[in-house]
């Protein structure tokens, strides 16, 4: 299998039951994929007795995801990250909190050279404010994106990731879209 491509970004506010059931409150695109980047941190404990080996632990314990995006919406922004946003204008407070989002996207892979659509998804997001980095145009124009870190945690049920592949790209996004979909009113 072979890594081709990244699309389709989504996400959607997390609301965590006590047993660590998640619901959402809809899938929403916050850009256009440029990027994306998660890393794990494993437990890493071993216990010898008798001169051996006799118990390990290399369980998830943590995880960052860096997503690049083809531009910043404010209204994207504003919701990732907790600030307020009114009349086109989004306010940054000291006060603000993010909030926990589920966030996922479709890797684009071929397989005995056919493509498949392989959908990563991320049950508990927390992102924080990007750093901001610009330049003047010079001689010759280049483009600059902007990238979003966020802390990727287990739910209460234990539960991280979830991952599954289809053969279109319509299934995945649809399936994506499905695990944010938001709870239905009746």
């Amino acid at each position: 299998m072979a890594k081709i491509g990244l699309t389709s970004f989504r996400y959607g506010i997390l609301t965590e039951g006590a047993d660590g059931t998640p619901s959402y409150g809809g899938a929403k695109t916050p850009a256009k994929a440029i990027s994306c980047n998660v890393s794990i941190t494993n437990n890493s404990a071993v216990l010898y007795a008798d001169d051996a080996v006799c118990e390990s632990d290399y369980s998830f314990q943590s995880g960052t995801v860096t997503a690049g995006l083809d531009h910043e919406d404010q209204t994207t922004m504003g919701d990732l990250l907790g600030h307020t946003v009114a009349d086109g204008v989004m306010t940054r407070s000291a006060t603000d909190t993010a909030p926990y989002v589920g966030f996922g996207r479709v890797v684009t892979k071929m397989v005995g050279g056919n493509y498949k659509y392989k959908v990563e998804f991320l049950y508990k997001v927390k992102f924080s404010e990007p750093s901001q980095e610009n330049q003047t145009k010079g001689e010759s124009l280049e483009f600059s994106t902007t990238e979003i870190e966020g802390a990727v945690m287990a739910l209460a049920n234990g539960k991280w990731s979830c991952t599954k592949t289809f053969d279109t790209k319509d299934a995945a996004v649809a399936y994506l879209e499905g695990l944010l979909a938001a709870p239905s009113a009746g």
